[in-house]
């Protein structure tokens, strides 16, 4: 059984996690990739909310998902020799999650237009928590009481960093949650189509449906760049590929278990480029809600780690 059938949060940004027998050979190493991965990612969306302040959403999207596209391609053609990973038994399990994902990067990318980094990393980071609800509606699993209660906290974490009512974020919020949404369906794809399809198959089709549309769609949306937007944008799409790249290794080098907290240092990264480019300070409704939230998903690991370990002694 691999990391994401396990611990299905930890394929946020990654479709696959393979055990592997090198786990625990390097921990510290594995630990700062994590980390960095984190830091890279939130840096990608501070370039996307900089980018997208000037030119057109669609562009930003389009930048984000058709560089990804191309560095995946270029990294897999060299190292297999053959295009054979562009196969696909289940196109349509492929479809779906791709689908997923390009809803959730377009509704993040709208999100981060309106409100600081760090409260839509917050709010976007539910997602671990609401895999355990779609867990137990659509595939049929058994969620005790202990992980809807860490559902329904999480939420609450969500209530306090948007504080509905109080004219902060407002409606605005609902954009990082209806990423969340749509990164547990994303998530949870995942699960299904693990044992389907090769690992570089999904990890090429994760991009490429959205680099083949958004290809189409950015033509009548297209305005002149400048040298430094189109660094940008190819950061953005390095970005992507470099976090990829980075999560994998991390989870060859050490168990899923010991490396699932340090995921959520994204939040804290978040808040660190917001605050930096664009001088966001996290006020302490953000802060006390991202905790709520963070623990809520520390929790429901903290339980799948629990399941795990009563199976195997069973």
């Amino acid at each position: 059984m691999n990391a994401c059938s396990r611990l299905p949060f930890l394929c946020f940004q990654v479709p696959y996690m393979s055990a592997s027998n090198e786990h625990n050979s390097f921990p510290a190493v594995a630990v700062l990739l994590i980390i960095a991965t984190g830091t890279v990612l939130a840096g990608m969306d501070a370039f996307a909310k900089f980018l997208a302040l000037q030119v057109p959403i669609i562009m930003v999207l389009w930048g984000r998902y058709f560089f990804h596209t191309v560095i995946t391609f270029g990294a897999y053609s060299v190292k297999t020799q053959s295009f054979q990973f562009l196969r696909s038994r289940r196109p349509g399990l492929q479809l779906i999650r791709a689908s997923a994902l390009f809803g959730a990067t377009f509704f993040m990318y709208q999100a981060i237009t309106r409100m600081p980094l760090g409260d839509a990393a917050a709010i976007q980071f539910l997602a671990p928590v609401l895999v355990t609800a779609l867990s137990g509606l659509l595939l049929g699993e058994h969620v005790g009481p202990r992980r809807w209660m860490a559902v329904a906290c999480g939420f609450i974490g969500v209530l306090l960093v948007a504080r509905p009512g109080s004219g902060v974020l407002g409606l605005n919020a609902l954009l990082p949650l209806a990423t969340a949404v749509l990164l547990a369906v994303y998530m949870i794809m995942t699960r299904l189509i693990r044992n389907q399809d090769d690992p570089a198959a999904t990890t090429f089709y994760t991009t490429a449906l959205g680099a083949l549309i958004l290809s189409g769609l950015v033509i009548f949306n297209w305005q002149t760049l400048t040298n430094v937007q189109w660094v940008l944008m190819i950061a953005m799409g390095a970005a992507g590929a470099c976090g990829h790249f980075m999560y994998v290794k991390a989870f060859h080098m050490a168990e899923a278990s010991m490396l699932a907290p340090f995921t959520y240092a994204q939040v804290v990264a978040a808040s660190v480029w917001g605050l930096l480019i664009f001088g966001d300070v996290p006020s302490l409704w953000t802060i006390s809600g991202a905790g709520v939230v963070i623990s809520s998903g520390l929790y429901v690991w903290y339980r799948e780690v629990r399941v795990m370990k009563a199976k195997k002694l069973s």
